[in-house]
């Protein structure tokens, strides 16, 4: 249930301490940490009503649970199923396989997964506003205003913009205008749960296809607990070619017996801009009164295209600074400059460790491109400190 804004008035302004555009993992996590550990008061707005579906492939590593402990008691609530490991193919179609005999990670469901965090920020006293889009922002001496697009304002000390790749918060900011950005295409596709059993049995492994049809990044294959994940993302100007692809590279699962030939694809799926590592290219993640997060400021995996793990601490991040912020009362951007270097010592470093698979056809020759990742998958094959290396990064462990 979201706080219900008075439809009659158009001139109702309110004040809180932090407002938090954007009810992802990201945002969520920040309003939880400022409501529960901070005790601060805080508006939590999105565009859409929630429930509300993302595309994305919900993977979840392990250190989710690690580092966000307050939701391992409610873990079988949340997650589908556990997966114990993944098969990665090369352009060849040539195997690896890597394996746990514990998880290495969780599959969920965005509509119930974000659904869920943002609940629980709600539970702890965070006023949730949905179905509000926010317009512009201004950012005075003394305040942060958001303006919504029903004419209702909201003001705090800080904005924290937690609302995506097209992050409205930055461009009014002025901390960027455009991100640099990946692409994927996804279908999420709701099958009978013994029929999942039969083929990827209890452990199910993800599968991986990097190079698939010289594309460059990889398509994939998630088999939950009654839902197949199946995508394929690549750099931004291969869009229509992924498109193309996408029922090519479902057919080759279906040859494969890895998705059941009775099963009928939508025409239709949906697609996501990923903006991986652009962190790191930004020359700030704040401004006056203004932190970015999540999908807004560009911390997905340039590796698996992973991003909960990092929009989460990266909301976490915010919400310590935002709170160092409001105990001092410096919102400038002197002060805030703090709050880069705590994410960048959190997550640059992985972000930085394997070169960036999703964008790599962004420029340059692709089939230079191409070379170095068969290049790459034959050195693995070969190599199995190498692929060890790889697939602890993958999976997010130190």
């Amino acid at each position: 249930m979201g706080f219900k804004l008075d439809r009659q008035r158009s001139d109702l302004t309110l004040k809180v301490d932090v407002v938090i555009v954007g009810a992802g993992p990201a945002g969520s996590t920040a309003a939880y940490y400022l409501a529960n550990k901070f005790n601060r008061k805080v508006f939590l707005i999105d565009k859409a009503f929630f429930p509300r579906d993302k595309p994305c492939g919900g993977y979840l590593t392990s250190r989710v649970f690690t580092r966000f402990n307050y939701l391992r008691k409610v873990k079988n609530k949340i997650i589908e199923v556990p997966t114990y490991g993944s098969y990665f193919y090369g352009p060849d179609l040539s195997q690896l396989e890597w394996r746990m005999e514990n998880p290495v990670g969780y599959l969920v469901l965005r509509i119930k997964f974000d659904n869920f965090l943002k609940d629980l920020a709600v539970s702890r006293g965070v006023q949730f506003i949905e179905g509000q889009e926010v317009v512009d922002i201004s950012i005075r001496k003394n305040t942060a205003q958001i303006m919504l697009a029903n004419g209702h304002s909201i003001h705090g000390n800080l904005i924290i913009g937690a609302d995506g790749v097209r992050s409205i918060i930055a461009k009014k900011s002025g901390i960027y205008s455009k991100l640099d950005k990946g692409i994927c295409v996804v279908t999420e596709i709701k099958i009978n749960k013994e029929e999942i059993d039969e083929i990827f049995g209890e452990k199910r492994p993800t599968y991986y296809f990097y190079g698939f049809k010289d594309i460059i990044g990889y398509g994939w294959l998630f088999p939950k607990k009654n839902h197949l994940n199946i995508g394929i993302g690549g750099p931004s100007n291969a869009g229509r070619e992924i498109g193309r692809l996408f029922p090519i590279f479902i057919n080759y699962l279906k040859q494969e017996n890895l998705v059941p030939v009775s099963i009928k694809i939508k025409e239709k799926f949906s697609a996501a801009l990923i903006p991986t590592s652009t962190a790191l290219y930004l020359n700030h993640s704040y401004s006056d009164r203004v932190l970015l997060v999540g999908d807004a400021l560009g911390v997905a995996s340039s590796v698996s295209g992973e991003g909960i793990y990092q929009s989460m601490a990266s909301g976490e991040d915010a919400a310590i600074i935002a709170n160092q912020a409001l105990d001092e009362q410096k919102f400038d951007t002197e002060f805030l400059r703090q709050y880069e270097k705590l994410w960048k010592k959190d997550l640059a470093n992985e972000l930085k460790m394997v070169g960036n698979i999703m964008q790599l056809g962004s420029s340059g020759d692709k089939r230079e491109i191409l070379r170095k990742i068969k290049y790459f998958f034959e050195r693995m094959r070969n190599e199995k400190e190498l692929f060890e290396y790889f697939a602890r990064i993958f999976f997010g462990f130190k």
